[in-house]
C-alpha cells in the first residue's frame, strides 16, 4: 500500500473558467488543488518451472480531492456556482491489472531477473476532459486506469557484499494506442538503485533506495495538453525503508521516499513523500515437489543428513568446521545460500557441509533441533574441536559473513 500527498495551483480566466463567463464577467482565479493517494496493491507470483514465474497484481485506488479558490492575490473566494474543473470529491476504484512472467537466473556473482508483461485495461477511464470543458461541461481529470493493452518490461541486477546487498533495476511502461475516448499515456519508466543490510540482526533487513520516475506526456486526440494532465515530469525519490519478519511466512515492509529533485513542464501535482507500506505471506503450494540439487564437485564433503523432515541425530565432522544447513523446499532465501556452501565447501577440504530438509516448523526435525526457529533459511556451525560457534537465521548475505568468519583458510 502506499500513500503520497500531492499538491497543484494554476490560474484560471474566462473563458476557461466555465459556462458563468457567458452570464457576467468573472475575475481570474486560483486554483489550489490538494489530493491525497492511495493505492493498494494484490500480488502473487506463483513458480511455474525452475527459474520461472508468474506474477500478477492488482491496484486498488484512492483519490481524495480538494479545493481551494483565491484570487490572483491569494485571498480566498467562495464560488456561487458549480465549477466545471475541480470539486471536492474521494473516488475510489480499481486500476489496470499487470501481468508478468518473470525469469531468474545466476551470471557469475550477480543475480538477474528479467521481467515480461501486459497492463490490461481494468481501470477507469474518462471521457476527453479537455474537449467537454470547452463545451463548458463538467469533467475529471483523474483516470484509474489507460483503457489500453500496455506492454511491460523489468530488469534488476542483484549482487551481495558479505553483510550487505546492493541491487539496480529499471522498470517501463510503454502504452502504443489511444483508447476508445482518444486517451494515450505517455510512456512511464521507473529505475533504481538499493543497498540493503541486516545490520547485524538475523532476520530484519534495513534499506535505503534511491528511485528516479521519468513520466512522458499524455496525448488526447494526439495533442499533448497545455493547462492540466501529465506533460512530462522527471521526478527523484531518496529514503530509507525495512523488512521485519512476522512469524513463518509473513514479512512487514516499510518505505519512506522524499523527492530530492524534480523537473516538470508547466504546472503540475507536486509529489513531496511518498509512504509505501506492504504485508506479505508465503504460501507452501509447492511443499511436496522434489527440486534438483546443485551438482557439488565430488571433493565437496557435502551431504544431506535429513531428507523429509524426520528426526535425526546430527552429527558433526570430527577435525571439520561442520555447517548444518537448515531448509525447505519453498524457501527462496535458502537456493541461493545452498549454492554458495557448496562453493565453499568444494574449495575447503576443512569445511563439512551437512543438509537438513526441515520441510516445515511442525516436523520431527524442526521439533527437535529448532523449537522456537520460524525463519529459514538457519545455520549452525560447530568447529573443529566439536564446541558450537555460531547458529542463526538470517539473510543469506548475513549467514555466509559468519560461515566466512569462521571457517579456517585454505590449506
Amino acid at each position: 500500500m502506499g500513500v503520497s500527498r500531492a499538491v497543484a495551483v494554476h490560474d484560471e480566466e474566462c473563458p476557461d473558467i466555465g459556462p458563468i463567463c457567458q452570464v457576467r464577467p468573472e475575475p481570474p482565479q486560483q486554483h489550489h488543488i490538494t489530493l491525497w493517494l492511495a493505492e493498494l496493491w494484490i500480488l502473487a507470483e506463483y513458480g511455474i518451472a525452475p527459474h520461472f514465474a508468474l506474477q500478477a497484481s492488482l491496484p486498488l485506488r484512492l483519490v481524495d480531492t480538494r479545493t481551494q479558490f483565491t484570487d490572483l492575490g491569494g485571498n480566498p473566494i467562495t464560488l456561487d456556482y458549480e465549477n466545471i474543473h475541480h470539486r471536492n470529491a474521494t473516488l475510489v476504484g480499481f486500476g489496470d491489472v499487470q501481468l508478468w512472467v518473470h525469469h531468474g537466473w545466476r551470471l557469475g556473482e550477480l543475480l538477474v531477473s528479467e521481467k515480461l508483461g501486459v497492463s490490461i485495461p481494468t481501470g477507469g477511464v474518462e471521457p476527453n476532459p479537455y474537449r467537454l470543458g470547452e463545451e463548458g461541461l463538467p469533467h475529471q481529470h483523474i483516470l484509474f486506469g489507460t483503457g489500453t493493452f500496455d506492454p511491460l518490461l523489468g530488469l534488476s541486477l542483484a549482487n551481495d557484499f558479505g553483510s550487505w546487498q546492493l541491487s539496480a533495476w529499471a522498470q517501463a511502461q510503454i502504452p502504443l494506442y489511444r483508447n476508445k475516448y482518444g486517451y494515450q499515456a505517455g510512456t512511464r519508466i521507473l529505475a533504481g538503485l538499493l543497498g540493503s543490510s541486516g545490520l547485524g540482526t538475523v532476520a530484519t533487513s534495513f534499506r535505503l533506495a534511491l528511485t528516479v520516475v521519468q513520466e512522458f506526456a499524455e496525448r488526447w486526440d494526439g495533442v499533448v495538453p497545455t493547462t492540466d494532465g501529465n506533460q512530462g515530469r522527471t521526478d527523484l525519490f531518496l529514503g530509507p525503508g525495512i523488512t521485519i519478519p512476522l512469524g513463518a511466512d509473513w514479512g512487514l515492509s516499510i518505505d519512506l521516499r522524499g523527492r530530492v529533485w524534480g523537473q516538470t513542464v508547466n504546472a503540475q501535482l507536486s509529489l513531496p513523500v511518498l509512504l509505501e507500506i506492504s504485508i506479505g505471506r508465503l504460501f507452501h503450494l509447492e511443499q511436496d515437489v522434489d527440486e534438483a540439487h546443485p551438482v557439488t564437485r565430488p571433493e565437496a564433503d557435502v551431504q544431506d543428513v535429513v531428507d523429509q523432515g524426520e528426526a535425526a541425530k546430527l552429527v558433526p565432522v570430527p577435525g571439520k568446521v561442520t555447517v548444518f544447513d537448515f531448509w525447505a523446499s519453498w524457501c527462496e532465501a535458502c537456493k541461493p545460500l545452498d549454492a554458495e556452501l557448496r562453493a565453499r565447501a568444494a574449495k575447503n577440504p576443512r569445511m563439512a557441509l551437512r543438509r537438513v530438509n526441515v520441510v516445515d516448523f511442525d516436523s520431527p526435525i524442526s521439533r527437535q533441533e529448532l523449537p522456537g526457529v520460524s525463519v529459514l533459511p538457519h545455520l549452525r556451525i560447530i568447529g573443529e574441536d566439536g564446541r558450537a560457534l555460531f547458529e542463526a537465521s538470517g539473510t543469506p548475505g548475513q549467514l555466509l559473513e559468519a560461515v566466512d568468519r569462521f571457517l579456517p583458510p585454505v590449506p
